[in-house]
Protein backbone atom coordinates (compact mmCIF):
# COMPACT_ATOMS: atom_id res chain seq x y z
CA UNK A 1 0.00 0.00 0.00
CA UNK A 2 1.48 3.28 -0.41
CA UNK A 3 0.05 6.78 -0.23
CA UNK A 4 1.47 8.06 -3.61
CA UNK A 5 -1.39 6.29 -5.50
CA UNK A 6 -4.11 8.68 -4.26
CA UNK A 7 -1.93 11.98 -5.03
CA UNK A 8 -4.26 13.86 -7.13
CA UNK A 9 -5.06 17.77 -7.59
CA UNK A 10 -6.73 19.29 -5.35
CA UNK A 11 -6.00 18.24 -2.00
CA UNK A 12 -5.23 20.40 1.00
CA UNK A 13 -1.88 22.04 1.94
CA UNK A 14 -0.03 19.31 3.54
CA UNK A 15 2.89 19.54 6.37
CA UNK A 16 5.76 16.83 6.13
CA UNK A 17 7.58 16.37 9.38
CA UNK A 18 10.65 13.27 9.47
CA UNK A 19 13.57 12.79 11.50
CA UNK A 20 16.48 12.90 10.09
CA UNK A 21 17.05 9.99 11.60
CA UNK A 22 13.77 7.81 11.50
CA UNK A 23 13.92 4.34 9.94
CA UNK A 24 10.67 3.93 9.58
CA UNK A 25 9.37 6.60 7.58
CA UNK A 26 13.15 7.48 5.80
CA UNK A 27 13.44 11.31 5.34
CA UNK A 28 14.09 10.35 1.52
CA UNK A 29 10.79 8.94 0.92
CA UNK A 30 8.88 11.36 3.19
CA UNK A 31 10.65 14.11 0.50
CA UNK A 32 10.22 11.62 -2.25
CA UNK A 33 6.03 11.89 -1.24
CA UNK A 34 6.29 15.82 -0.57
CA UNK A 35 7.66 15.79 -4.48
CA UNK A 36 5.25 13.65 -6.19
CA UNK A 37 2.28 15.90 -4.58
CA UNK A 38 3.81 19.19 -5.83
CA UNK A 39 4.23 17.66 -9.08
CA UNK A 40 0.14 17.62 -8.68
CA UNK A 41 -0.28 21.13 -7.78
CA UNK A 42 -0.87 20.56 -3.88
CA UNK A 43 1.18 22.83 -1.79
CA UNK A 44 3.72 21.29 0.58
CA UNK A 45 6.28 22.32 3.31
CA UNK A 46 8.73 19.63 4.22
CA UNK A 47 10.52 19.85 7.34
CA UNK A 48 13.84 17.36 8.57
CA UNK A 49 14.10 17.51 12.21
CA UNK A 50 17.95 16.66 12.87
CA UNK A 51 18.63 13.98 15.54
CA UNK A 52 15.30 12.59 15.67
CA UNK A 53 14.31 9.51 15.07
CA UNK A 54 10.78 7.96 14.57
CA UNK A 55 8.28 9.35 17.01
CA UNK A 56 10.12 12.17 18.08
CA UNK A 57 7.29 14.00 19.53
CA UNK A 58 6.24 11.43 21.62
CA UNK A 59 8.76 12.73 24.72
CA UNK A 60 6.41 15.63 25.56
CA UNK A 61 8.86 18.35 26.45
CA UNK A 62 12.29 17.20 24.34
CA UNK A 63 13.91 19.61 22.31
CA UNK A 64 12.64 17.99 18.78
CA UNK A 65 9.10 17.54 20.22
CA UNK A 66 8.87 21.42 21.21
CA UNK A 67 10.73 21.95 17.55
CA UNK A 68 7.63 20.45 15.91
CA UNK A 69 5.50 22.28 17.54
CA UNK A 70 6.83 25.56 16.53
CA UNK A 71 6.94 23.45 13.03
CA UNK A 72 3.13 22.88 13.36
CA UNK A 73 1.93 26.57 14.66
CA UNK A 74 4.24 28.41 11.78
CA UNK A 75 2.39 26.18 9.41
CA UNK A 76 -1.29 26.86 10.85
CA UNK A 77 -0.19 30.88 11.08
CA UNK A 78 0.50 31.00 7.65
CA UNK A 79 -2.66 29.36 6.14
CA UNK A 80 -4.61 31.79 7.93
CA UNK A 81 -2.76 34.66 6.90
Amino acid sequence: MSPTSDIRAGLPRTLLVVGDRDRGARPETVTGFGDALRKKGVHVEAEELPFAEHAFDDAYGSLTSQTSRRILLDSLIKDTR
